[in-house]
Order: structure tokens, then sequence, then C-alpha cells
């Protein structure tokens, strides 16, 4: 019987990190830790947004100039004593670079964020806000990328920068510096769960290891092989789960093209 899986649940704010949608434990620190409005905060995966309204304010939202001010980001309230309510707003960046424009809108009416630290003007001469993102570091690697051709390549790194320790399926830890010269295989739903068909060639330059290969769209499930352990990936923090062994998988949704 072929195994079954089904997405972690996230849990409701301020559960812990994986509440502010996948970030990391730095950045749930920082979020849960914000009680005055103030400048976007810039992290190496997210952007963090707040706002407050003099008066009484029942909708806060974001839209950018990269997703043509189509899509609406809500925030969530904050409630703070013998306050206002404090808006926040945590948006993931990770594929993003450079810099990124934006507008607020509350209850409707559409302004320029007043704590934004640059504002600039675009063509139609509308005011924006404008944040400068965190330059990814070498050891920073979108996996899997999905890429126009329906092909993903899935990226591995031992890199202690990247996950000092990794992770099994099991929820064992194990050192990095403890695989030399290893075998990284990959597993998942799109090769039924074959450890040897699709072995990762490497390292590159930047120390990762790679492999590209066409994967059906929808939901998707996999680990690595790493001499014989099975790794989730320390590149992706998504997680699904295992319903027979209730063993942990990484896991990813392939658009289709």
């Amino acid at each position: 019987m072929a195994p079954v899986f089904i997405a972690l649940v996230l849990g409701l704010l301020p559960a812990g990190p994986a509440a502010y949608g996948q970030v990391s434990t730095d950045v749930f620190r920082e979020v849960s830790g914000i009680t005055a409005v103030g400048p976007p905060r810039v992290f190496d995966d997210v952007v963090v947004f707040t706002y407050e309204q003099r008066g009484f304010a029942r909708y806060v939202a974001a839209a950018f100039e990269h997703e043509d001010f189509q899509k609406l980001h809500t925030f969530t309230a904050r409630k703070r004593e013998d306050q206002r309510d404090l808006f926040y707003l945590v948006y993931p960046v990770r594929e993003l670079t450079g810099s990124l424009q934006y507008r607020l809108i509350v209850d409707g009416v559409w302004i320029t964020d007043p704590h934004a630290p640059v504002v600039t003007t675009d063509q139609r001469g509308v005011t924006l806000g404008s944040v400068a993102l965190l330059k990814p570091p070498p050891y920073k690697r979108t996996s899997p990328l999905q890429h126009e051709d329906g092909t993903v390549t899935f990226f591995f790194s031992l890199d202690s920068r990247v996950a000092p320790t990794l992770e099994t399926v099991n929820a064992r830890q194990l050192r990095v510096a403890a695989a030399s010269e290893p075998r990284i295989t990959l597993a998942g739903t799109f090769n039924g769960w074959d450890p040897y068909m699709h072995r990762l060639t490497g390292p590159d330059e930047d120390g990762f290891y790679s492999i590209r290969l066409s994967v059906p769209p929808g939901p998707q499930y996999y680990y690595y092989m790493v001499d014989g352990q099975r790794v989730l990936d320390p590149l992706n923090r998504l997680r699904g789960r295992d319903m027979q062994t209730g063993a942990q998988v990484s896991r990813l949704y392939v658009e289709r093209r």
C-alpha cells in the first residue's frame, strides 16, 4: 500500500515560528517582540511591516509593485493594553532581489507607508514606499527551484551555515561534519520512493549538490538519502507527515506549466 501523507497544520499565532509562515526562530522572536510601529524590518527570507492608525482602523493591507498591485496582503491586528491596535504583516521575499516597492491600504484608502525608509514615485506620479532587500549570501539558495519548462531542481548542502545539523525523518539530529564525501540521493512520490534512482551531482563552486528532474504538477513529498540516512531538506521548511509511520518528510507544490 502506498504511503499516505498530510501537510502539517500550522498553529495559530503566536504558537511558534511556523505560525508566521514557516519563518526561522530568530524572525519569530523578532515578530513576537514587536510592540511599536516603525520602518519595515528586513530579514533573509521575510520583511515585517507594521502600521498604527491614529484613529480606529478595521482593515490594513499591503500591495506590491512586482505583483502589479493586484493582490492585497492583509495585516494581522495585535491588541495592546491602553493603546491602539498594532497591525503587522510578515511578507516572504525569499525569491526576490533588489528592492520592494509597495503601498498600504487602510479601510479602502490607498496611502504611502508613513514609516517607509525610502519613498519613490512611479511613472504615474504615485508615491511608493521602498525597502532594500538583503543580498542573499552564497550559502542561501531556493530549493526546490521550479523552472518554466516544468522541471524542478533540488539542491542540498553540507555547509554548516545552511544548517548546523541535519534532521532525519524520525526527528534525529545528525552533525553535518559527520558526512564526508557523501552519496546523496533523492527519493519521493515522483520516483516511487526509490532511494537509488536519482543521485545528486556536485558539489558546485558554492558547495551545493543538485539534480534537475521532471516532476508532475501538484503536491509532492520527498527526502534525501545521505550515507544511508533519510534526511529532510535543510533548504525547504515545508513539511508533510507519513500517516502510517508518523515520519516527517519535505514537501512542495509543483505548479502546472
